[in-house]
């Protein structure tokens, strides 16, 4: 622990920079909602006003509490100042490599001082990964790592995904990776970077065999970040699976190849783009779902909320009672909560309120994503919740 901060004065700090970089991701998404029409510009107002007050709040008491702290012990300004240029560095990088890099068993063979020379070639490669004008510095290191250590598969990995990104033949990348996967077969870093190139050229079958393979492959954290950010799975397995969706009037799992999770990240792949029976075969995924797990409270709640967008009064009390169904089953799940408090908002604002108060007992705000904030917040604006 810091000398000049106690533990309490770390929690506080650290508390206060979630808060932070909460409320700047809920402004942001506010933004992106008005822009999209799903948010009026005076729901918009009044929520970007909410937002800001509490972000002020949030600074001002942080300013407070770190411009006492240095008067009274001297505040480690220079530690504050290389913290923030590593999360910048961090926030600009698209990949991050681990930091173990390069001590896999390929060079385990090779001297200690060559080990060493081989580890910090890669951490400095690793470091111009977030700035493209500096691509070209990295895959010579790449190159010199390869040079020495031939099977180093993080290095034939991500010089290919740079060449990849700068243009380079795509067909070339793709036999890199594919070689890694003969030194390391399950290697996941390689099986991403070969699906996103695989679906960047429509080829979604052969992509899906990757993706296949992921799934029962040890993942970093950071790249099941890449893959959960760029939607991966739903995108290709969506487009894949698309002619089966399509074609079977009530399509299984095991007629898809999809588990549950999958299966809902396809389905919202689906319903955002612009395929003619997008919201038919989105359905289809969600009875397929609660055909195998009946009480599936994501697959219940939004096959609901698709059913209560139609209008029609019977497909309506349908949703209202399989949402009252997906609660009962599913007491503290957030989604079957939210979904029925965003339908009774209109119908019944005591029922929606207290659909919020159960969401505010069991979650912890600061724990909920940006966007399902703004959406308590329209329901809670829109039901007149205290």
């Amino acid at each position: 622990m810091n000398d000049n901060m106690d533990d309490g004065g770390a929690s506080d700090i650290n508390f206060a920079d979630e808060q932070t970089e909460f409320l700047l991701k809920s402004l942001h998404e506010l933004d992106q909602e008005l822009e999209d029409g799903n948010l009026s510009s005076e729901d918009h107002e009044m929520l970007v006003r909410r937002y800001t007050r509490k972000l002020g709040s949030v600074t001002e008491s942080k300013n407070a509490f770190i411009t006492g702290n240095r008067q009274k012990r001297g505040f480690p300004m220079k530690a504050l100042l290389w913290s923030l240029g590593v999360i910048l560095l961090g926030l600009a990088a698209g990949i991050t490599i681990s930091q173990t890099s390069g001590n896999r068993s390929p060079g385990e063979g090779i001297t200690g001082s060559i080990r060493k020379s081989v580890t910090s070639q890669i951490s400095d490669a690793q470091l111009l990964l977030g700035n493209p004008d500096r691509w070209e510095e990295a895959i010579e290191i790449f190159n010199d790592v390869i040079e020495m250590e031939p099977s180093n598969v993080e290095a034939i990995t991500y010089r290919a995904w740079l060449k990849y990104q700068s243009g380079a033949e795509v067909g070339d990348q793709i036999k890199a990776w594919e070689e890694v996967l003969l030194l390391e077969p399950g290697y996941s870093d390689a099986l991403v970077f070969l699906s996103i190139s695989l679906s960047n050229e429509g080829r979604y079958e052969e992509a899906s065999i990757y993706l296949d393979e992921l799934r029962s492959s040890p993942v970093r954290e950071e790249i099941a970040a890449i893959v959960q950010q760029r939607g991966l799975y739903g995108e290709v397995y969506a487009e894949a699976r698309y002619q089966t969706i399509v074609s079977i009037s009530e399509p299984t799992l095991k007629d898809l190849e999809l588990e549950p999770d999958i299966g809902l990240e396809v389905a919202n792949y689906l319903l955002l783009s612009d395929k003619d029976e997008r919201t038919v075969s989105a359905i289809k995924i969600y009875r397929a779902i609660i055909a195998d797990f009946p009480t599936h409270p994501e697959a219940l709640s939004r096959e609901a909320l698709l059913l209560w967008q139609t209008g029609d009064q019977e497909l309506i009390e349908r949703a209202i009672n399989q949402l009252n169904f997906a609660v009962s089953e599913n007491p503290n799940s957030l989604e079957p909560l939210l979904s029925r408090a965003t339908v009774l908002q209109v119908i019944d604002q005591v029922g929606a309120c207290n659909d919020l108060e159960s969401i505010n007992e069991i979650y912890s705000i600061s724990d909920l994503p940006p966007q399902i904030q703004i959406s308590i917040e329209k329901v809670s604006y829109g039901a007149g919740c205290g």
